[in-house]
């Protein structure tokens, strides 16, 4: 190898955030402690993606391995080696390392270096050792030794002890779709063609490219409103958008929940949101949105007014979100699947409480006895038609006992207004962690907190969506919760940036909070 090469160290949370990791540094050296193979062993048998992960590791470790003889890949004795080598098809080279300072430690009860020890006092934990392992090799080998941790604590003592230390950056995805829609300036002629026709086509574009299905604001010297562009120069109204502009009367604004309210967006961010989120042509959409933009609130909306249409695609509505715990870990939580997701998935039950409460509960749906014959219609009508309940009886399960939660367990509590909906199927809790291999067809998906999954997880989600179903990624950016992922390098940003600019996807970015003055000076203050 040349001098120049360098030779990076991988911490065991690298390999379990990227198996491929492994495969994404060029011509240089990737190095792995032996103490590293440990913990991905007792990792192994983890549930989810941390232990599928490490299973990963481990077989392509074995394939790169296991098809050489022990004489090629051995460097040092071949009955003592000082490490593991095998070459990758980038140029570069896996090695195995055998710190052989901590190998003399505890075969001859040499001492290992002097500063580290009285930097790390305990020598034998896992993270101490790969610092000793990375040191190791800096004072052996030639080039230049990187540490490569996503752990904040480990970084800092390996810095102290004089290491070189990097994140791994190669998951992360930097985006401009993040701040205000792109501005397009037309022509006072070419802005009266789009009042006029709802469609403009202009000669040339002096904003940059734009991808398929990117939301714009089309602006004048008199007139200002969003469009959406198609390609080929060419941008389209948003028709909801434009029905709310052309009516007085006000029983066409927005949308209408059967035995729900009426939903009208607050702001033009709100009504291209609602426009991806109806559009039939759509079948991915990510969203961006700080906290109170009313991103779960509108999903939910658009979704079950698609859902309980008659003439919908979709026959039922599915929520999700990643299983994250802020704070301290209250323990296993009992009772069964939906009982265990209840507070996790609870936000959805909060705008199912707004879109449904007493105070819009009304009977909107006409007499539907000859509508239709199909078993799915049939449903339809007598979920919507169904009396509502008293409010402040309880709910029983099948042993007549109360319920706590909106499914029905534990203890006495009211019927919530929204409770038809999960007695007749149109709305089912999707846990993650059972999603692998599932296809989800004629469906409307939601998946709330998506920041919180990795790559990974994202691609699992998207993957399960079959013919007839359309998902909704939403999330902010700026609250991650799980260790090692920030916002740059979540499962959100990188379904966005390697989807987007396809006719079938969309995104969409929220910045004007509506859920208080309160909520929206503390998304910016804090």
């Amino acid at each position: 190898m040349s001098p120049l090469y360098k030779t990076y160290v991988l911490d065991t949370n690298v390999l379990l955030h990227d198996p491929q990791s492994i495969f994404k540094f060029d011509e240089h050296v990737v190095a792995i402690p032996v103490e590293v193979l440990s913990e991905l062993d007792r990792k192994k048998t983890t549930p989810g993606a941390v232990g599928a992960n490490a299973r990963q590791v481990n077989r392509d470790l074995r394939r790169l391995f296991d098809s050489r003889d022990l004489e090629s890949i051995v460097e040092g004795s071949i009955t003592a080696p000082t490490a593991l080598v095998a070459p990758l098809d980038n140029g570069g080279a896996i090695k195995v390392v055998i710190n052989q300072q901590l190998v003399k430690h505890h075969v001859n009860g040499a001492g290992v270096s002097g500063r580290m020890r009285a930097t790390l006092v305990d020598v034998n934990e896992p993270d101490h050792r790969i610092i000793a392992s990375a040191l190791y090799l800096r004072d052996k080998h030639p080039g230049s030794v990187v540490l490569v941790t996503k752990d904040a604590c480990m970084a800092l003592k390996a810095k102290a002890l004089g290491l070189v230390v990097e994140d791994y950056r190669n998951d992360r995805v930097e985006t401009d779709d993040i701040g205000e829609y792109t501005s397009v300036q037309l022509s006072d002629p070419a802005m009266q063609e789009f009042r006029e026709i709802g469609r403009v086509k202009l000669d040339s574009l002096t904003n940059g490219e734009l991808y398929i299905n990117e939301y714009v604001m089309l602006v004048s010297d008199e007139w200002t409103e969003p469009a959406r562009y198609v390609g080929d120069n060419t941008f389209v109204s948003l028709p909801l958008y434009r029905e709310f502009l052309s009516t007085t009367s006000g029983t066409r604004k927005g949308i209408q929940l059967p035995r729900g309210t009426r939903v009208i967006p607050k702001n033009y961010e709100q009504w291209i949101f609602l426009d991806a989120l109806l559009n039939p042509e759509i079948r991915l959409i990510t969203c961006f949105g700080r906290a109170g933009t009313g991103k779960t609130f509108l999903s939910i909306a658009a979704a079950l007014s698609q859902v309980l249409s008659d003439f919908s695609p979709y026959k039922k509505l599915y929520v999700s979100r990643p299983v994250v715990q802020i704070g301290k870990d209250i323990g296993a939580l009992p009772g069964t699947k939906d009982d265990k997701l209840s507070p996790y998935i609870q936000p959805y039950f909060d705008n199912l409480e707004v879109l449904f409460g007493q105070r819009y509960a009304r009977d909107e749906v006409a007499e539907a006895a000859d509508r239709g014959s199909t078993k799915q219609q049939r449903k339809k009508d007598r979920a919507t038609k169904a009396k509502a309940q008293i409010f402040g009886h309880a709910v029983t399960n099948g042993n007549g006992n109360g319920g706590t939660n909106p499914f029905g367990g534990g203890a006495s509590t009211a019927r919530k207004p929204y409770q038809w909906l999960l007695d007749s199927g149109f709305i089912e809790i999707e846990a993650m962690t059972f999603i692998r291999g599932r296809s989800i067809g004629h469906a409307f998906m939601i998946v709330d907190e998506a920041q919180n999954m990795t790559p990974h997880e994202a691609k699992t989600v998207i993957t399960r969506i079959a013919e007839g179903s359309k998902l909704v990624l939403i999330g902010d950016l700026d609250q991650v919760d799980t260790p090692y992922l920030d916002s740059k390098s979540n499962g959100l940003i990188h379904a966005h940036e390697h989807m987007k600019g396809h006719a079938i996807t969309a995104h969409v970015h929220l910045l004007q909070g509506v859920r208080s003055q309160l909520s929206e000076l503390a998304s910016k203050c804090m």
